[in-house]
């Protein structure tokens, strides 16, 4: 059996120990509170590169759609005067065919002067 002194000496070496593994604890602790602080750091700033990514995805995303629906409308009026440009021309053409065959010209005058 162990004496007091033996068991003080015990108790003296654990509570020794015991004191360098709270040290140790300690330390890590505050290594893991400056790593915690950093994560947060980069967290922010991925935010805030995250946040200016989105807004000048979208503001480009607006202009594209801008250009598409204005070159749209471009093509869609450019049809519109082609295709009435071509009924005018489609109606002067029956309209010169119809002139050349009343008067009867149609047998007389040749194919190339008809158009």
């Amino acid at each position: 059996m162990l004496g007091i002194k033996e068991l003080k000496k015990e108790l003296e070496s654990m509570n020794t120990q015991m004191i360098s593994v709270s040290t140790e604890i300690s330390k890590m602790s505050e290594k893991i509170i400056v790593l915690a602080e950093k994560m947060t750091e980069s967290m922010e700033k991925m935010t805030s590169e995250l946040n200016k990514t989105h807004t000048t995805i979208r503001d480009s995303l607006k202009i594209t759609s801008d250009t598409i629906q204005g070159m749209s409308e471009n093509f869609s009026e450019a049809l519109r005067e082609a295709l009435k440009t071509m009924s005018e021309m489609k109606f002067q053409m029956d309209l010169k065919d119809t002139i050349i065959k009343t008067l009867g010209l149609d047998k007389v005058l040749p194919d190339f002067l008809k158009k």
